[in-house]
């Protein structure tokens, strides 16, 4: 009867171990034969997989992805698809200048243009994506907005994506001027839709692929290029047309005491002969910068000391070099400096004319010494008031 018992409590416990792996007999008799079950596995940490990958079209597997009867070894080349590299977040730009810029989306294309690119308050009159013109602007950009398959645009197709394509054109009207403050140009456009995606995801929606495009010295004087700060460039400069250039006058004589110092006159040419046509005339009327009245970009700034002035103009072109290779698009700024007093005079004076109020300004004095740079102002008056011409380092016109 013992034996019996025995063995129902064996049985007993063996099913009980059976349900609850954790259960463990208090009854030495029983507890050689029990063995306590290994910790549970730790679960690996859930992959950082992408909501989708682009591929080309070589990277396509369809056949080993097609239903078989036999159960088979998954195959070496399936391992980076199942196990892709972690996703990476995307780079942030940079770049804060970038004149022209596109949005790629799946019925349509956004096309941006900064205004600053222009001298032209009606440039939008000759800016064409294709066949559409300009459509929206703001304060800052001009926008052509189209439908995918608009403005004669072209599609093209390969292996791996399908192609968009356009042009950006600018193409203003010819000028009578000697000079030219624009040049027409074009930028090319492209869209590219990829075909092929593995995706991780439930309903995942691709996220269409989207672009942006787009000094001298000479006598103890120079003329210097700098950036809006001040701070010096590099001798040799290139600049688009149109676009500011920053310049800095430095008398290096130690006799400037109490004296300031002005410029006359500032002429553009494509020679550092001083004598050499033709010439752009930015400033005259001694102190008047008479380019301001045809860009709001020319004007002058603030300098740190009284042997020091600065001020800017915009990029120029003669016509004659708008055929001309990049590297023969050479020009440089002539001027004339003279020290004058401290206090400015119609005869020293550095005046800026502002577009919006149509009035001129003086940078330092009273704006009435300015009263004379629409009609002529009076030279100097002391004989012997030395002025001296220096020249600038060449620039490119690119």
């Amino acid at each position: 009867m013992a034996k019996m018992l025995q063995k129902i409590a064996f049985t007993f416990m063996t099913l009980i171990y059976k349900v609850d792996p954790h259960f463990i007999p208090n009854d030495g008799l029983f507890a050689a034969d029990i063995k306590v079950p290994l910790d549970p596995v730790t679960p690996r940490p859930a992959m950082n997989l992408p909501e989708y990958q682009r591929i080309t079209a070589s990277e396509v597997q369809m056949d080993l992805f097609r239903p078989d009867q036999d159960l088979k070894r998954v195959p070496d080349l399936l391992y980076p698809v199942f196990h892709p590299s972690e996703a990476k977040p995307p780079k942030s730009s940079t770049s804060t200048y970038k004149p022209v810029g596109m949005l790629c989306h799946l019925d349509r294309i956004y096309v941006r243009v900064l205004k600053s690119l222009f001298t032209n308050p009606d440039a939008y009159k000759y800016l064409k994506v294709g066949s559409c013109a300009v459509n929206q602007a703001t304060d800052t950009h001009y926008y052509v907005l189209y439908a995918l398959n608009g403005c004669d645009g072209q599609r093209q197709e390969n292996q791996d994506s399908v192609i968009y394509s356009n042009t950006l054109r600018y193409e203003p009207e010819e000028t009578t001027e000697l000079v030219v403050r624009e040049l027409p140009f074009s930028v090319g456009l492209e869209c590219h839709y990829h075909k092929h995606h593995r995706s991780y995801q439930l309903g995942f929606y691709p996220e269409v692929f989207k672009e942006t495009i787009f000094v001298g010295l000479t006598s103890g004087a120079s003329i210097t290029h700098v950036d809006e700060r001040g701070d010096v460039l590099l001798p040799v400069r290139s600049y688009s047309i149109g676009e500011p250039m920053y310049f800095e006058v430095k008398a290096h004589s130690r006799d400037t005491a109490g004296r300031r110092v002005y410029l006359n006159k500032c002429y553009i040419s494509a020679s550092e002969d001083l004598t050499a046509t033709p010439t752009y005339t930015v400033l005259d009327n001694y102190g008047c910068l008479v380019d301001g009245k045809q860009n709001a970009q020319s004007k002058f700034y603030p300098s740190t000391d009284e042997s020091t002035v600065r001020f800017s103009v915009a990029s120029v072109l003669f016509k004659d070099l708008i055929s001309q290779p990049k590297d023969k698009r050479i020009m440089f700024v002539h001027c004339e400096m003279t020290l004058g007093p401290q206090t400015p005079t119609p005869s020293a004076k550095s005046c800026t004319y502002d577009l919006s109020t149509k009035r001129w300004t003086e940078l330092l004095g009273d704006d009435s010494v300015c009263t004379c740079c629409d009609t002529s102002c009076p030279a100097p008056e002391s004989s012997d008031t030395a002025t001296m011409m220096i020249s600038s380092n060449p620039w490119e016109i690119v």
